[in-house]
């Protein structure tokens, strides 16, 4: 079982380390995306990345750190930090695909040499595998930026409390500053400025506020968008927004293409003006699609459309159709 924390006794006090991405302080989450970043040049190892995290929390210097107990205690603490890495196996898991949930959630956390009690492990081992960033988490981590001392903005909220979740991001917002994910760094600025607008949104105010957003540290920036994509991916992998992304890309696949103009269809729909469908909650707006393809479904499946027909028209595989009939 993988623990959100990672407790130990030291000279009898009770120590935890945190071991999920949602248990991050601000501080710990922008120094951790920073040894990412050295670890993507390839001027760091993910084994390093571990001891400085685990050297971060606890307040230690690793150059401190003489006796080989000393070491080996913290090399042994590193290897119990599973969060920001999944592992990867040949063939997109292949090996892993008849597991249960539990067993393929530790053995894409744990390598292969550490998994005790899992008969898969001695396979495992023996296959080539790489680790991966693991980028899909439901938290602000930044929630506020700060420009020259003096100016502060506010991040968009997002709240997963009493098991609801909710994003004061408008559909606009989102889908701009989605258009900017994987772009080059002299993107970020926008996308910062987009996230972090301190009034109703405009695509003209955030353009212009993005020049102040220039002077902002490259860490800074990065930590910034490798938040936003987190959320964007817990979003449509975690939740029933999941839906929107398993279409291929045809007319009804709305998320995989033509966002904008999927925005503002439903202003032909009657669902208001552009002005107020621009600036529906991003929540809503996914609904709303989701419920759209849901019952286009349905009225394919009532006009006696088969299902490989439905499937071509509206690219879902025939699975998740099943599900929705």
């Amino acid at each position: 079982m993988l623990n959100p924390t990672i407790d130990f006794m030291a000279k009898g006090v009770q120590y935890s380390i945190p071991n999920t991405w949602e248990s991050l302080t601000p501080y710990l989450f922008r120094s951790l995306i920073h040894d990412i970043s050295l670890m993507a040049q390839g001027k760091l190892s993910i084994a390093m990345v571990r001891v400085n995290y685990v050297c971060r929390v606890m307040g230690w210097q690793l150059k401190k750190i003489k006796d080989s107990d000393g070491l080996a205690n913290l090399t042994w603490l590193a290897e119990q930090v599973t969060f920001p890495f999944t592992i990867v196996y040949p063939d997109n898991d292949a090996a892993l695909q008849d597991l249960d949930f539990e067993t393929r959630k530790l053995c894409k956390r744990i390598p292969p040499h550490r998994l005790t009690g899992i008969t898969i492990a001695r396979y495992l081992s023996k296959q080539p595998y790489n680790y991966a960033v693991d980028s899909c988490f439901c938290k602000q981590q930044i929630p506020a930026i700060r420009i020259d001392d003096d100016e502060l903005y506010s991040a968009y909220n997002i709240d997963t409390s009493f098991n609801r979740l909710t994003c004061s991001l408008t559909a606009l917002q989102f889908i701009e500053a989605r258009s900017l994910i994987g772009g080059s760094l002299d993107q970020l600025p926008l996308l910062a400025a987009i996230l972090y607008y301190p009034e109703q949104y405009s695509s003209d105010g955030a353009h212009a506020l993005a020049h102040k957003f220039v002077n902002l540290p490259t860490d800074e920036l990065t930590a910034i968008a490798f938040n936003f994509q987190a959320f964007v991916n817990y979003l449509f992998t975690k939740t029933e927004f999941k839906l929107l992304t398993e279409a291929k890309n045809t007319k009804e696949s709305a998320i995989s293409t033509g966002a904008l103009e999927s925005l503002y269809n439903l202003s032909s729909d009657g669902l208001g003006d552009v002005y107020t469908v621009e600036r529906m909650n991003i929540l809503q707006y996914l609904a709303i699609l989701r419920k759209k393809l849901i019952d286009t479904v349905r009225s394919l499946h009532s006009a006696k459309m088969e299902k490989i027909d439905i499937a071509n028209e509206t690219g879902l595989p025939i699975y998740i159709i099943n599900d929705i009939l």
